[in-house]
């Protein structure tokens, strides 16, 4: 009896310690999270929310649709990475596209997702991630007024600058571009004798190319794209997009410096979560429709 006694005994305290010892367990679990000296992430872990500053308007990445909701593929990477921390999503919509950075360094945002160019002189302002998408700073051409400098016809950045040298217009072209993105920062390394006429938003660069105040625009490909094909009745005949861009580009979040736990997390979020797990292609197929197999997404000559 007493043997068993001792047994029971026994049992009782072992069960104890696993009750007690069972929480700490599930702490230290998947839901818990690190900071690892990230005072952003500390920030974030202790709010139970994440700020993320997005793009004020870059379809299909972030815009307002006709319900006048925020949507776009950065807003739902940023509410997948939100889920994915466990923690409530603060969408933060600036008034203007470079006051993103500095709400990142006075901390009133945590992360930037908001279709941003990797670029080095951004980079003194941030740290960046990995790449979450490759593309690259094309041209839109509007046929009718190339016409006058004899580039109507062109199909490439190589036509286009063969044209204009050979003619001796290359300082007649007026690029139409986009205040602060990194697309006009390309602008005196390819297009160095041209004028170039600054716009507060794609879609007034967009805009002026269509009525004649440019002869180009140039932006990143996705954006030319997707505004061809959604304004057929300014586009069709009337404008094309080079098919190949004539400067890689690549998207990337942005956060404030000194947080290279929280950068390390964000890498891995986005290579396991948007393109092990395939939710990058589900979030681009919400906004673009595919194309069929051995089809380019690129809007060129031949289709309009």
């Amino acid at each position: 009896m007493k043997h068993r006694k001792t047994d029971h005994t026994s049992v009782a305290v072992i069960a104890v310690l696993l009750i007690a010892i069972l929480p700490v367990q599930s702490a230290v679990g998947a839901d818990r999270i690190d900071a690892g000296g990230s005072p952003v992430l500390e920030r974030i872990i202790a709010n139970g929310v994440m700020r993320v500053g997005v793009n004020p308007l870059f379809k299909p990445f972030s815009f307002t649709n006709e319900k006048k909701e925020r949507v776009g593929i950065d807003i739902d990477i940023a509410n997948l990475l939100a889920r994915g921390l466990g923690v409530k999503l603060e969408i933060v919509v600036p008034d203007t596209f470079l006051d993103l950075f500095q709400l990142a360094q006075n901390g009133d945002i945590d992360v930037i997702i908001a279709a941003m160019s990797r670029i080095f002189q951004r980079s003194k302002w941030v740290d960046f991630t990995d790449s979450y998408y490759d593309t690259g700073i094309s041209v839109m051409l509007s046929k009718a007024r190339g016409s006058g400098l004899g580039i109507s016809q062109v199909k490439s950045y190589q036509e286009l600058m063969n044209q204009l040298r050979n003619a001796g217009k290359e300082d007649q072209l007026i690029i139409a571009a986009t205040t602060g993105k990194g697309a006009i920062r390309s602008i005196p390394s390819f297009f160095p004798k041209a004028k170039v006429k600054e716009y507060p938003t794609n879609e007034e660069s967009a805009e002026a190319v269509a009525k004649g105040a440019a002869h180009i625009m140039v932006h990143d490909e996705i954006f030319l794209n997707l505004w061809v094909k959604e304004n057929p009745d300014k586009a069709l005949y009337r404008m094309t997009v080079f098919r190949k861009p004539y400067k890689p580009d690549s998207y990337g979040f942005g956060i404030a410096k000194g947080n290279q736990s929280f950068l390390n997390l964000l890498n891995m979020f986005i290579y396991d979560q948007l393109y092990a797990q395939g939710y990058f292609k589900q979030f681009m197929e919400n906004y673009i429709k595919p194309q069929p197999q051995g089809a380019s997404f690129n809007i060129g000559e031949s289709e309009l």
